[in-house]
């Protein structure tokens, strides 16, 4: 009987991996129900005004390109479509390849059941209390509960992290991380690839790198760094296959100007004002820095001085340290970036919160080694560090009441026909040009786009037209919009002027599908755009080949009649087919294949943990009632 109870107890072991997943978080939630509860109730409290007003944050990305990014994809998975393609921006551009439209990230779900405003509310602050907590069962395991809370509470409020709530997917991705970190020092490599997989699917793929090569680092045994990559590579395939492919034939994909890594860099004399409060103001944005790509990047003169009490446990701190040197040196933007041959740091800046972390970290270690076994004086320290912080990020906090009727100009424009900007847009005027994603409020087409990943031969060929906008190609672009400050001569008619922005009418911009015959004419054509398909009608009278100014990208076939054809790529970016004359039907239709086989993988993963789960919680029952039986 014993040597049975020993078997068992070693089956046990071998299955902790698994329980772990789902038993670890519970657990160390209840055994630290108070510090867990505390800083939620501090996130909440931040939130709270603006959730009871039905009000959303106004700041720089938030209003023209997270929320409307989030209000298109929750319209057209309320409308039952997966957003397969986006026909309104770029010419045609891969929707859900992108990891920011979070498709398949379960907390993003929240925009399809609740109102916009509450939605997007709850998600930021969901992602900031789960930053919190992660952080907290990370540094605990080194301090003392109060210390781990004090250092928690550091990163929650600091600078760097409040300034992500505008960039909201590298927020959601960073929160993730202390969480994985936490599972790989707890060789629970399920959990930790859960962990890894959903912060690549809240969409920023640097960050998500960085985890996991963190994560690698944390872990105690390779075996545990192995099964944590499976089980996130399993999980995020049905996102990471689609943005791989997309990025192969992106702008990304290739070396970057070292002109632009340098355009956002932290400069080494920005460093200081982690611990410089920047003066109160209505500023967002902290003056004496020198990249703004981090408004503002001040922990507290507290958290910092602690960090600095840290230091003296040289073992416990010496990784902190390393990730501190790594980061001052990447977000200097060293020459050695632009070698590389994918454009993964356009904004080498934004690598300052995992400096955060790191300080918060060292902060916990110092208030650890000076404080007194006395829940108070946590709570003392902690509502120091929380009223030295947050009135400084109040100008990050902006909000308003959450609109869609944003463009002040008629909802004619930009729909028959692309928006084509000429000119800087000048960022107190967004509006005005109709700027990042607001074109799809009202679905307006836009030649341009704000994606962080685009196909290179598109952008090619819109910044030679933007550089040089000659009537020839503005018209191929099917540009019947352009937007501007300087004047344009007839046959351009002026249809709207706001501030000193001027909008343009071009009457021969060339119809988003149409027939060129070949004669020369061009035969105009009915159509509709979804997000997986384009139908088409054309009475043809002599053969041609009928334009459609959508972007070509793999996953698109074309029928003429019911019978599929080959398509032709006209000015090596827009798709074509050649028709007969005569009345014709004319419908491409997208069809993903990596999005296919990413599902496939994700769900044999899925799977396959459930049932190993079921598996390892059946065995350790069976190990629970073998101990009663010995005892």
């Amino acid at each position: 009987m014993k040597a049975e109870g020993r078997r068992q107890k070693e089956e046990g072991r071998k299955d902790s991996f698994l329980t772990s997943a789902f038993c670890l978080l519970p657990s160390a939630f209840i055994r630290h129900l108070f510090p867990l509860a505390l800083l939620a109730l501090l996130a909440t409290t931040l939130f709270l005004p603006s959730l009871i007003r039905q009000e959303v944050f106004t700041l720089r990305d938030h209003l023209d390109y997270f929320q409307p990014l989030r209000y298109f994809t929750a319209q057209e998975l309320r409308a039952g479509n997966l957003p397969l393609w986006n026909p309104w921006n770029a010419s045609g551009e891969e929707w859900l390849a992108n990891p920011q439209t979070g498709v398949f990230y379960p907390p993003a779900w929240l925009f399809v059941v609740l109102p916009f405003a509450t939605a997007y509310m709850l998600f930021l602050l969901f992602h900031l209390i789960l930053l919190g907590w992660g952080s907290y069962l990370l540094f605990v395991r080194r301090v003392s509960p109060g210390a781990a809370m004090t250092g928690a509470a550091a990163l929650m409020f600091s600078g760097p992290v409040l300034s992500l709530l505008d960039i909201g997917t590298i927020l959601c991705t960073f929160a993730w991380i202390p969480l994985a970190l936490w599972c790989a020092r707890e060789s629970a490599p399920v959990a930790g690839g859960l962990a890894l997989a959903l912060s690549f699917l809240a969409g920023e793929p640097l960050y998500a790198g960085a985890a996991a090569l963190m994560y690698i680092a944390a872990s105690r045994r390779v075996r545990d760094a192995a099964i944590a990559a499976l089980v996130a590579f399993g999980v995020s395939a049905i996102q990471l296959l689609p943005f791989l492919e997309l990025l192969a034939g992106s702008d990304r994909a290739g070396a970057i100007d070292s002109s632009q890594i340098f355009q956002h860099f932290m400069p080494l004399r920005d460093w200081p004002r982690i611990a410089v409060p920047p003066a109160l103001s209505e500023r967002a944005f902290d003056a004496a820095l020198g990249q703004h790509f981090i408004p503002m990047i001040y922990m507290g003169i507290v958290a910092v001085a602690f960090a600095l009490i840290g230091l003296t446990r040289l073992r416990a701190a010496l990784p902190w340290l390393a990730l501190i040197a790594i980061v001052v040196v990447v977000a200097a933007g060293p020459k050695f970036l632009a070698s590389l041959p994918v454009m993964l740091f356009r904004y080498p800046a934004r690598l300052v919160p995992f400096a955060a972390l790191a300080v918060a970290a060292l902060a916990a270690l110092g208030w650890d080694r000076v404080r007194r076994e006395r829940r108070w004086l946590d709570l003392i320290v902690v509502a120091a560090i929380v009223a030295d912080l947050v009135p400084r990020a109040l100008p990050l906090l902006q909000t308003a009441p959450f609109r869609t009727d944003i463009v002040p100009y008629a909802r004619e424009i930009g729909a028959k026909s692309k928006i084509l900007r000429v000119g800087d847009v000048e960022m107190p005027l967004r509006e005005l040009w109709i700027a990042g994603y607001l074109n799809l409020y009202d679905r307006r087409f836009d030649a341009g786009t704000a994606a962080p990943v685009t196909r290179a031969r598109y952008l090619r060929l819109y910044h030679r037209v933007v550089a040089r906008p000659r009537r020839g190609d503005v018209d191929a672009l099917a540009a019947g919009t352009i937007i501007g400050k300087r004047a344009l001569r007839p046959p351009f008619q002026l249809v709207a002027r706001t501030a000193n922005v001027l909008v343009y009418r071009n009457p021969t911009a060339h119809p988003m599908a149409a027939l060129h015959t070949r004669s020369g004419a061009i035969v105009p054509a009915e159509w509709e755009l979804t997000s997986s398909r384009a139908r088409i009608s054309v009475d043809a009278p002599e053969e041609g080949v009928l334009v459609l100014s959508q972007q070509d990208a793999r996953g698109w076939s074309v029928t003429v009649d019911g019978v599929p054809r080959q398509t032709r790529l006209v000015r090596g970016v827009f798709r074509g087919v050649d028709v007969p004359k005569g009345r014709h039907e004319v419908v491409w239709s997208y069809r993903s294949r990596a999005l296919l086989a990413g599902a496939a993988m994700t769900i044999v993963t899925l799977l396959g943990a459930t049932f190993s789960f079921c598996q390892a919680v059946k065995k350790k029952k069976n190990f629970s009632s073998c101990q009663s039986n010995l005892e």
